[in-house]
């Protein structure tokens, strides 16, 4: 897993019986990720020689393109590092009419259109195998509450709060959701997830999965 942070996400996959390997260029989210129990720990980037060039035959990107300025050069990048017939899965944030301030503070460069995100990945010379948009129902509360909001000045922008207000806000997001909130927001969740695993197009929503794979070489 690319940009994995203090790994969180990778150590449950390992959990679960996955075998995960963590590149993350933050010494700090390294130990962190260590510390977490994990056993395979690369502290680099792939733009490094920290990997070796057709050595990887899965990735993990999730919701990281958004944060390289240079996302096709990246994603050329990732395509000379995997394997033939390796794969990607990549998350990123949709709709840039969905930007508000938190877009700024999190140092996004974009969010994507899927159609934006496939024109990218085949440009780097990847196969789209999958494609959708996820997070359908989070799409309007996301566009009339943060953004609406936001832009109405009923909302405080992340740069105007405090740092009290920006805890208050953190903790809140990672607080364990309970009694009616956890009810409604499962089941949304497991009727998404049904349609996903259907194969049923998603319209829209607040991000997107691409499934990509590096062509193996035409046999002589």
């Amino acid at each position: 897993m690319w940009g994995g942070g203090n790994g969180y996400t990778t150590n449950r996959m390992a959990l679960d019986g996955y075998c995960m390997a963590l590149l993350e260029p933050s010494p700090a989210a390294c130990r962190n990720a260590k510390r977490r129990g994990l056993r395979t720990v690369i502290c680099g980037t792939l733009e490094e020689e920290t990997v070796i060039d057709d050595s990887m035959e899965q990735l993990l990107l999730l919701d990281v393109l958004e944060h390289i300025e240079d996302d096709g050069a990246f994603l050329q990048t990732m395509y000379r590092k995997l394997a033939p017939g390796g794969r990607v899965l990549l998350t990123v944030p949709a709709f840039q009419r969905l930007w508000s301030s938190e877009d700024d503070e999190a140092r996004h460069y974009r969010r994507y259109r899927l159609e934006q995100l496939k024109d990218a990945a085949q440009n780097a010379g990847f196969e789209v195998l999958y494609s959708n948009y996820f997070f359908e129902f989070l799409f309007l509360p996301i566009l009339f509450v943060r953004v609406g909001l936001e832009k109405l000045g009923l909302l405080k922008r992340t740069e105007e709060r405090t740092a009290e207000e920006k805890k208050r806000i953190t903790e809140k997001q990672f607080k364990e959701r309970q009694g009616i909130v956890q009810f409604v927001l499962s089941k949304l969740e497991s009727w998404e997830l049904k349609r996903l695993m259907g194969g049923k197009r998603v319209r829209f929503g607040s991000s997107a999965v691409c499934v990509l794979q590096k062509r193996s070489p035409s046999p002589m």
